[in-house]
Formats: structure tokens, sequence, C-alpha cells
């Protein structure tokens, strides 16, 4: 069966479990570094909202053995999970004091969004660019986001000048940074695997030379920009003794290293490059270069 016969089917097939007047269709979204993904949503008579349901997953399990009837249960059971409430009320989205503490940034690639930065208020940083979002954390759409067009604060009537410092106050806040050695993180997803299948890396972790953080936030959800946060990389910096090496792993996430521990940049940086290509879904990829930051000058810089 072909990609697009499979999502005709898909949709055929779900409209059985649904009543009359339920619309289903499969549409285009876009995504972080000019990525386009088929979402289906599902509306049933009344609501106003559906999450949307990214079908390249699911017929990657098809082509790799897993039966239709089984896809097609598991995406009714992502949808009963995270449909929520039928209707939404939307309306708190035209009042900016209801949105400002609400309002977060996030890191992405320059070069990689720059048709979207046509459309979006964003300041450059280094190679990337920080864009400012709405948060909704309440449930059942807890962490789910809203970015932040030209359009919208035209009908606020505010600047784009005026973003990052509301930003720069809120995520910090909305979004608390968090630090832990690499080690300490993978170790124990270890346990839920057969020793069989990781084979000394355990040992290898925990005997690593080089000390490896991940700095990201609580939720681990657009954590890259934790780099921002008032005076985390010169405490994270402290701490080690030592200036920073920074491998951007996803838009989530960074790993920082002693730049005196670290070896050659150049390498750091095709580091980054190779985990990209073979770890990294391509809307998650913030960049591929190192960065350096410089403990004196409290400075960042590009490798």
């Amino acid at each position: 069966m072909t990609y697009e016969s499979f999502k005709q089917r898909l949709a055929d097939g779900l409209r059985e479990h649904f009543p009359d007047g339920t619309h289903i269709s499969v549409r285009q979204f876009p995504h972080n570094n000019s990525m386009v993904l088929d979402g289906l949503t599902i509306l049933e008579p009344g609501s106003n909202l559906s999450p949307a349901i990214y079908l390249e997953h699911y017929f990657k399990q098809y082509q790799n053995g897993v039966s239709f009837t089984a896809l097609q249960g598991q995406i009714l059971q992502y949808y009963y999970a995270h449909c929520g409430p039928c209707h939404v009320d939307t309306s708190f989205f035209t009042c900016f004091e209801h949105i400002r503490p609400r309002i977060a940034y996030k890191l992405i690639h320059y070069e990689k969004n720059k048709e979207l930065l046509t459309e979006v208020p964003y300041v450059p940083y280094l190679d990337l660019a920080i864009v400012f979002y709405c948060l909704l954390q309440e449930a059942p759409y807890k962490n789910s986001s809203i970015l932040i067009c030209h359009k919208h604060l035209e009908y606020w009537g505010i600047n784009s000048e005026s973003l990052f410092p509301i930003a720069g106050h809120n995520t910090p806040m909305l979004l608390p940074f968090s630090c832990n050695p690499l080690a300490d993180l993978i170790l124990p997803s270890l346990d839920a695997f057969p020793p069989e299948e990781h084979p000394g890396i355990g040992q290898v972790l925990e005997a690593e030379t080089v000390p490896m953080y991940v700095l990201t936030n609580r939720q681990r959800l657009n954590g890259a920009c934790c780099i921002l946060y008032q005076d985390v990389l010169k405490q994270v910096a402290g701490r080690l003794g030592d200036s920073l090496y920074i491998l951007p792993s996803s838009i989530h996430e960074v790993i920082a290293i002693p730049a005196s521990a670290s070896g050659n940049p150049k390498e750091l940086s095709q580091l980054v490059q190779e985990i990209n290509i073979a770890e990294v879904a391509p809307e998650e990829i913030l960049s591929d270069h190192a960065y350096y930051y410089d403990r004196e000058l409290d400075e960042v810089s590009v490798c």
C-alpha cells in the first residue's frame, strides 16, 4: 500500500467509529526547520479543536509489519487520550493581558526557518533566532503552544520589542532550568533493557573522563533556550571551574562540556552534525555547530 492509499484508507476506516457529521481530514502542518508533516484531525459534531495526529510514524510501523487494524487502534487510543473538551473558548487569545503571563521564548535555527521568520517577530542570536509563543498549561492541553505572529501583535496593539523582556521574565518561571550529568539520565533507563543489549555501556558512562551535563528545563520542552536564562551558563561554568563548549543536541536540550577537557572544537561541531543525521528528527534539529561560552567574558560564540 502506498502512503497516499494508507492515509485515505485510514481516514475512511476511522469514520466508522464516530457519529454522523464528524469531519476527519489529513492536512499538512508546518513545523520547525521548514518541515511539513501530515496530520490527521478529527472534529466531532460541535467540536472546534482536535489533536493533530502525525501519520509518518504510523506508516513506518505499517511498512515494518504492524497490521493496519492495530495502527488504527493506536490512533483511536491517542485521540481519546488527547481530545479534551469538545469546544474550547479561544477568546482569551484576543486579550493581551491574559496572554502576557503565558508568553515564552524558544530557539530555532535562523537559516532553516527563514520563510517562517518573515511571519513572526524574532530576535537574532548567533546562527539562531529567538521566537515567541503562548504556552498553555491547563489540562488537557498542558504544554501545547501557539506561535506568536506579526498579526497577533497588530491585534494586541504592541510592538515586537516588548516581547523579549516579557518572555525573558516568564520563561524561566514557566519552564524552570534543569542541569544533570548525562550519565545520571542514561544509566537509569538502561535498567529497562536486558544487559546483553547494552554490554559495558554503564561502566563506560560511569568511567567517562569528560564530564557532560544536559542543560534543559524540567519539562524537557524547547529547553535549549535555557542558555538564554540569566546567569545560567555563568553558574554552570562556575560549578565546573571552566569555560564551556555547548553541543546543541536538539531544540529541547544542549550538552555542556568543560572546555579544557573537550579536545578539538572542530571535531565537536562534526560530532553535532553526525548526531543530527543519525539520531535527531529533522524538525527537532537546532544547529550543526558547537558553541563556546567564555567564562571570563560571559559570552557565547559559534565554534
